[in-house]
């Protein structure tokens, strides 16, 4: 999955027009209404990658196309097969009717709220990117973690702030390590970040990341994950080394008060 900007099409020149159909396999049920909501033109390729496709949807946010498998991200769509980069080149225009959804299976993908299947302690602690193990990046997940332990909403939204858009890839490493503990929170402790932290947040994660971690970070917010994340709440699995270990330090902090009080 992607970052990088669509092509933009000469003003002179018809942005071309993809003409196949998309085989839609599994999708989450929120892609499922977007699909059905969207209009005719629905969308065009903003960035191709050789196991998925992002499109920059009618609504403003990314859909990707993935081959088969887990949905890798809550806005991933899983297709029977991935048409070849030539056929969808960055700036196409993608038709509603290019996508048949009809047979498609539709999979929850929202963090349910209850105890973890597994000791928080046998989570395994992952390497991942240097840039969250020195300077900036270790000093924003020690805060992180101390936000937990102190349950200070407020100490959480700085520290999250402070790792969105840190490190470099499609997906910052620091924007993985929020996923992670987002996760986290709504599995151990939902309604304790209120309105005001979920929007600062939010707004952080639009100005300061890539579009692929922005929307990431915005379904996050809501309560959706990736298949895998949502495989290591519920089955103690592994996942991206960084999300897992926002996730790590979120589910130790959050199991050991099994009874959070909600900030109003």
């Amino acid at each position: 999955m992607a970052s990088s900007r669509a092509t933009r099409m000469p003003l002179a020149m018809p942005a071309p027009s993809f003409a196949a159909n998309l085989c839609v396999t599994r999708l989450g049920s929120r892609s499922l209404e977007r699909l059905a909501r969207a209009p005719e033109e629905a969308g065009r390729v903003h960035s191709v990658f050789e196991r998925a496709v992002n499109l920059h949807w009618h609504d403003g946010h990314l859909l990707t196309l993935q081959g088969p498998g887990p949905l890798a991200a809550p806005f991933a769509v899983a297709l029977a097969s991935l048409p070849s980069a030539a056929a969808l080149a960055p700036g196409t225009i993608v038709h509603r009717y290019d996508l048949d959804w009809t047979d498609a299976e539709s999979v929850p993908l929202d963090a349910r709220a209850g105890r973890l299947a597994f000791r928080a302690v046998a989570l395994p602690a992952a390497h991942g990117a240097l840039t969250l193990r020195t300077g900036r990046g270790l000093r924003a997940r020690r805060a992180l973690t101390a936000s937990f332990a102190e349950r200070d909403a407020g100490a959480f939204v700085t520290a999250a702030t402070r790792l969105i858009g840190l490190g470099e890839g499609l997906t910052p490493a620091g924007d993985d390590c929020v996923v992670g503990a987002l996760a986290a929170i709504h599995r151990l402790a939902p309604g304790w970040l209120d309105s005001g932290a979920a929007l600062a947040i939010a707004e952080a994660a639009k100005c300061r990341t890539t579009d692929v971690a922005r929307d990431f970070l915005l379904e996050a917010l809501a309560g959706r994950f990736a298949e895998p994340v949502l495989a290591v709440l519920t089955m103690g699995a592994t996942s991206g080394a960084d999300t897992l270990n926002g996730l790590r330090s979120a589910c130790r902090a959050l199991a050991s008060h099994p009874a959070p009080v909600p900030i109003a």
